[in-house]
């Protein structure tokens, strides 16, 4: 068992007495490991739950299947690491460092991460319940099959993730960043997610049913088959995107900029929802046809064909 460099303390000593104040018995003390380095170490299943490890290092170290729940990871060093399966639930990971790590199947249910950093992180499979998210960066995670359902998430960074099969569902965004992000058949259903920046994403068979997308930025996104019904996209700029075969059934366009947008094949349009957006020369119109919406046209009937498509 390794060495505590600080102190020279055995960590099993340490982990013995934490263990003996998890279970409320005498002569406990709870685990302070605060600035030690503990890297590249095999810890899997290691119970260190509401241990104080505030600056700890971890890079390289197995830590897969631990307790860590309610722990302080305050500006703890984890990259590289193996968090697989790991119970982080309740865990205050501000500042906390896990570029390149694996969390596959990790649970971090109501987790503070604050200014967290995620990049190109594993985090398959994970569940972040009510959590709280804030200026943490996701840039080129791995997100597919991660649930956010009802987090807070504030000006964070998802560039280049895949959130394939991931659900959002009422997740509230606020100033996030989602440009060149990939997903296939993603649930953003009910999310409050107004002003946030989805340029250049990659998204196919997306639900975004009842979501508010209002203001967003879709500038050169790809959401073709993506389910818009009864959203609200007014004043939201899907210039030169391509919404092909995605449906609309009553979403609000009000406002909505689809000049140079691909609508071929996008079904449930009404003539007064294209009517309220802005569309010119260069918009293609669901039954193929470019140019404006003309009220009275039928051009915002898809083409049977357009289905096969």
């Amino acid at each position: 068992m390794a060495t505590l460099q600080k102190n020279g303390v055995r960590l099993e000593e340490r982990l013995a007495l934490h263990r003996l104040w998890i279970e409320r018995a005498p002569g406990g003390v709870r685990a302070d490991l605060s600035g030690a380095t503990l890297t590249d170490l095999q810890l899997a299943g290691i119970d260190l739950r509401e241990a104080i490890l505030r600056g700890t290092t971890f890079i390289d170290s197995n830590l897969s299947g631990a307790n860590l729940s309610g722990a302080d990871l305050a500006d703890a060093d984890l990259r590289n690491g193996n968090l697989m399966g790991a119970d982080l639930s309740g865990a205050d990971l501000t500042g906390a460092r896990f570029q390149f790590a694996l969390l596959g199947g990790a649970y971090l249910a109501e987790a503070q991460i604050l200014g967290t950093r995620f990049d190109k992180a594993n985090l398959r499979d994970c569940r972040f319940f009510d959590a709280r998210l804030q200026s943490a960066s996701f840039a080129g995670a791995n997100l597919r099959g991660t649930h956010f359902n009802h987090c807070l998430i504030v000006d964070c960074s998802f560039a280049g993730a895949d959130f394939s099969g991931a659900k959002l569902v009422r997740a509230r965004l606020q100033g996030c960043r989602f440009t060149g992000a990939l997903a296939d058949s993603a649930d953003f259903s009910l999310v409050s997610a107004p002003d946030n920046d989805f340029g250049g994403v990659e998204f196919e068979s997306v639900k975004f049913y009842q979501a508010d997308l209002s203001r967003g930025n879709f500038f050169r996104a790809k959401l073709v088959d993506c389910n818009f019904s009864e959203s609200v996209l007014s004043f939201a700029d899907f210039s030169s995107s391509s919404l092909a075969n995605s449906r609309f059934g009553g979403a609000s366009l009000t406002t909505a900029n689809l000049t140079g947008a691909i609508l071929s094949g996008a079904r449930e349009l009404t003539g007064q929802q294209l009517g309220s957006a802005r569309t010119a020369a260069d918009t293609t119109l669901p039954n193929g046809v470019r140019g404006s919406y003309v009220k009275g046209s039928g051009s915002e009937r898809p083409l049977r064909s357009a289905f096969s498509e």
